[in-house]
């Protein structure tokens, strides 16, 4: 991941999905590498924005978003992708270690209002780049979803922000989350097996291979 060495924020992958418990009732965080000790109170405000980039080209606009997924990344990507004239085509392009939850799903629930309203709205990952926890389900909101063979994606249990702690209704809720938006049961067995959701382990994959054993994370692979 290109962001994992320049700071300590950007090695943070946020939580893809909500526990449905009173300790996440602000939004959640979990680390790409978990630790069993607790975590400090994080707040959106110790996390860069992610960077958004609109290019409008021939026969559609391309959405750049690069870094965290926070309130203010949420906005302007929501903003953007409302102001693209109505049946015009968009790409999302997506370089991410994750996000706050409810950013997150904000967005997710923005693509697929756009798509069920008719419009085209594909994501993709280009060669070099990652796609982590928060980011795998906007990944998945879009259709169809490009990789490079080489992109990475990361899943993993998630944890609350308040005590660090991962719980086995929160990883179910996650689980259940990614399927709703397409992935494959049966990779998701696979990733189970794998202890990638076990809490101890960030469940990483190419998307080389994610295409073919079938996952329907990436769909289309770029050449």
């Amino acid at each position: 991941m290109a962001m994992r060495a320049t700071a300590r924020l950007m090695g943070l992958g946020l939580l893809l999905a909500v526990g449905a418990t009173s300790a996440a009732t602000a939004d959640s965080v979990s680390v790409n590498r978990p630790s069993p000790q607790p975590q400090p109170q994080t707040t959106s405000s110790e996390f860069p924005d992610a960077t958004l980039v609109r290019v409008d080209q021939p026969g559609s606009t391309l959405l750049r978003l690069d870094g965290i997924i926070t309130p203010g990344a949420e906005q302007r990507f929501n903003d953007a992708l409302n102001g693209v004239p109505s049946g015009r085509p968009v790409v999302v392009e997506l370089n991410s270690p994750g996000g706050f939850t409810m950013s997150g799903y904000r967005m997710i629930d923005a693509i697929l209002a756009q798509r069920q309203a008719g419009r085209a709205v594909a994501t993709r990952v280009l060669d070099g780049q990652s796609c982590e926890s928060m980011c795998v389900g906007l990944y998945l909101a879009g259709y169809p979803r490009y990789a490079a063979p080489a992109a990475e994606f990361m899943v993993h249990a998630p944890r609350l922000a308040e005590n660090g702690r991962m719980t086995l209704r929160s990883t179910d809720t996650m689980v259940k989350r990614l399927v709703a938006l397409g992935a494959s049961p049966g990779w998701i067995e696979q990733v189970k097996a794998a202890g990638g959701f076990s809490g101890h382990l960030d469940y990483r994959d190419r998307a080389d291979h994610l295409a073919a054993v079938g996952a329907n994370i990436v769909t289309d692979l770029l050449h």
